[in-house]
């Protein structure tokens, strides 16, 4: 999957590492030296991806994820920061800022390359979307892109799939503060109630007992009625290897326990902003076609129905 990737950090032998490893992965790599520059580069649309330092001098790469995420035109575009910061806290402030993904240095090149390949997958689903939407302001519907891009991400309806009450306990205390929650055990009804519930995201355990939580993540991307539901993965460190093959099948981010409660909130916030981004851009060419076959004084359709 060729993509075009942003490398932004000061330091000019770090853009040089990452540029020979992502284009021996046959990625089209982009770099910028500072926060403006990256900024420039998004806003005239030259790149699906951006790996960001955090550590730079002047515009720092919080203060840049924040401006790319709070901006119509760039909001879309997915935001993995890297930097030798380790800390919760650290992790917790990339993705208050929006971030997508924080990954520190050094860097595990399996895990880059497979979440950078199933972030460009996630983007390109909406790209086609947001061409199709911006069709709307032609036809005098409120700019779809503002309006996604204001999207807060809380009050989600979220299920979570999980088998040991404890865990479960925790998961819900820490999450109904914010959102809808709702909890299954059983993987087989989870996914029942996934397709006749109206769920904004889908946490699943890797660790449930006698069943691979992997084949509820396939299972729910496949699905038409709840391929646009956000999966979110919980496992263990040792579980590098199937969390890597569950972003290969679709699944859009994890989490590794010990799940910090904060860092559990800032990643569900994120999914279900980006399930409600991808709705309304949705909504909007749906809305646009409608325009486009109905007559809006009669309601009936015109001569373009066929």
């Amino acid at each position: 999957m060729s993509a075009r990737v942003l490398v932004v950090d000061d330091i000019i032998t770090n853009v040089k590492l990452l540029e020979a490893k992502l284009s021996a992965e046959y990625f089209d790599v982009v770099t910028a030296l500072n926060g403006p520059d990256a900024i420039a580069i998004c806003e005239r649309g030259e790149a699906d991806i951006v790996l960001l330092d955090v550590m730079m001098p002047g515009m720092n790469g919080f203060d840049v994820c924040r401006r790319l995420k709070s901006e119509a035109t760039t909001a879309h575009i997915p935001v993995v920061m890297v930097t030798a910061l380790d800390q919760p806290g650290d992790r917790l402030k990339g993705l208050d800022a929006g971030a997508d993904d924080f990954l520190t240095k050094p860097l595990d090149d399996t895990a880059l390359f497979a979440r950078v390949r199933s972030l460009v997958r996630l983007k390109s689903m909406t790209d086609e979307l947001r061409n199709r939407a911006l069709a709307s302001r032609r036809l005098g519907i409120a700019d779809p892109l503002a309006a996604a891009a204001s999207e807060t991400g809380l009050n989600g309806r979220i299920l979570v799939v999980e088998d040991r009450p404890r865990v479960i306990e925790r998961l819900e205390s820490a999450l109904s503060a914010f959102h809808v929650v709702e909890t299954e055990p059983d993987p087989q009804q989870a996914l029942l109630r996934a397709v006749e519930g109206d769920f904004d995201s889908v946490l699943v355990s890797l660790d449930l007992q006698g069943y691979d939580g992997l084949r509820l993540c396939s299972q729910l991307r496949s699905l038409e009625r709840t391929r646009n539901v956000s999966v979110l993965m919980m496992g263990e460190a040792e579980d590098r290897t199937r969390i890597l093959r569950g972003l290969e099948i679709g699944a859009h981010d994890f989490l590794i326990r010990p799940i910090d409660r904060n860092e559990l909130l800032a990643r569900v916030r994120t999914q279900v902003r980006r399930k409600r981004f991808t709705e309304k851009l949705r909504d909007s060419v749906q809305s646009s076609m409608e325009m486009a076959v109905m007559d809006q004084l009669t309601g009936l359709h015109n001569r373009r129905y066929m």
